[in-house]
């Protein structure tokens, strides 16, 4: 099977980054993705049938379904499958060379395929979107413990980022749990979980109360340090951020390690950012829940080609959208521009097309005009800052209103 120039492009950066795959695998892997961007799918139909014109059907189903399986399922039986759980480490590795900031925002959460299969994923947040980097797949509806795969996956992804990136790690409130508060700290990361709305907090000098009173209602903000919750085994020693957006029916309850004058008031808005990266890995990208594939394992290593081609695309995207708002082609851009350049040129603040969807058109585009960019990079915007309507109440040993 003879395939374009730019398979061979994308198959050499896939042997320079993932060099603990075999070169079949490394090829296999590289037919995914290739085939995944044309289609803009990544349902194995889809892929099958956009590659149809460089092999045969029957022959591009097989190998495509056989680099999924395990060794001993395949139709030459052997010990040899793809080790998801080792590509962990270059793929986060791939991330990082591309990455422009000093800061990592990361994500825990779980996304389900109907009632059958659970993936339980970390994340990097960046712009909108979400890169999976380390994930475990399990069959739904079943009974088991995932904190530890979860705690499991932190340890994995620990070992790949230097020591200067400062790391937030986010988990929405049915996550909470006093070892992942444990694992995240003994990792040197800081913990932004969010708690029940119903748990109580004991400021210092002051009464325990619910956390949810320590604002007057939507449109104010509390930060302050003291203990979470109530019975001795469970408290918690940290700053509770409550925030109470205008518009919304309930607060956010955060419990951090930061003190209150370094943590922001509204970091925690992007979390929401991994719901998006899982659109895109589903109905607006990859449509992975078009799949029949159930089977958890095989279901792990599809989710290495849904991770490798969001990193690309959203690579490409961010060079088109830092080339729009320097009013330039994307051609013409070269290198990562500093963001105060982009803060000073960027016309309209809301992003009115994803990052996601900006990537996916050009690099589509430029795979079927073999013209593909070379140079490439991941530049996170600035954490964001509060609402300024926002009224925001800091409680500290000095304490200050803002």
């Amino acid at each position: 099977m003879r395939l374009p120039t730019e398979f061979y492009q994308l198959n050499a950066m896939i042997a320079e980054r993932f060099v603990e795959l075999r070169p079949s695998q490394q090829r296999g892997l590289a037919l995914w993705v290739y085939g995944a961007v044309l289609a803009r799918s990544a349902c194995q139909s889809a892929v099958v049938t956009r590659l149809l014109v460089f092999g045969k059907l029957d022959a591009l189903r097989q190998y495509l379904r056989e680099w999924l399986y395990d060794g001993q399922d395949r139709a030459a039986k052997c010990n040899v499958e793809v080790d998801v759980t080792g590509c962990f480490g270059p793929l986060l590795r791939f991330v990082l060379s591309l990455w422009q900031g000093r800061e990592l925002a990361l994500a825990i959460d779980a996304t389900t395929h109907r009632d059958q299969v659970v993936s339980l994923t970390v994340s990097v947040l960046y712009r909108g979107c979400a890169i999976p980097i380390a994930w475990h797949c399990l069959s739904a509806n079943r009974p088991g413990v995932h904190m530890k795969h979860i705690l499991r996956l932190l340890r994995l992804v620990q070992r790949e980022v230097p020591a200067k990136l400062r790391v937030l790690v986010m988990a929405d409130r049915g996550l909470w749990s006093p070892r992942l508060w444990k694992r995240i700290r003994d990792l040197g990361w800081h913990p932004l979980l969010r708690l029940q709305n119903r748990d109580t907090f004991q400021p210092v000098g002051q009464k325990r109360q619910l956390a949810r009173q320590l604002v007057a209602g939507p449109g104010h903000a509390w930060v302050g340090t003291g203990t979470a919750f109530k019975h001795r085994p469970q408290r918690r020693v940290g700053t509770l951020v409550v925030v109470w957006a205008e518009g919304e029916k309930e607060p956010w309850v955060i419990l951090t390690d930061l003190a209150p004058e370094k943590v922001g008031v509204w970091w925690y808005s992007l979390r929401v950012w991994v719901e998006l990266g899982f659109r895109a890995l589903k109905g607006v990208g990859w449509k992975w829940e078009h799949t029949r594939r159930t089977d958890p394992d095989r279901v792990a290593r599809h989710w290495l080609v849904l991770a490798v081609a969001t990193t690309w695309v959203l690579a490409y995207g961010t060079r088109a959208e830092d080339a729009e708002a320097l009013g330039v082609q994307p051609s013409s851009l070269r290198k990562a521009p500093l963001e105060a350049t982009l803060a000073a040129r960027r016309a309209k603040p809301q992003r009115l097309v994803s990052v996601f969807a900006r990537g996916l058109t050009w690099l589509s585009h430029q795979l079927t005009h073999r013209s593909l960019w070379r140079r490439l990079w991941l530049a996170p915007e600035p954490w964001p800052d509060p609402p300024t309507r926002l009224q925001i109440t800091y409680h500290m040993p000095a304490c200050t209103n803002a």
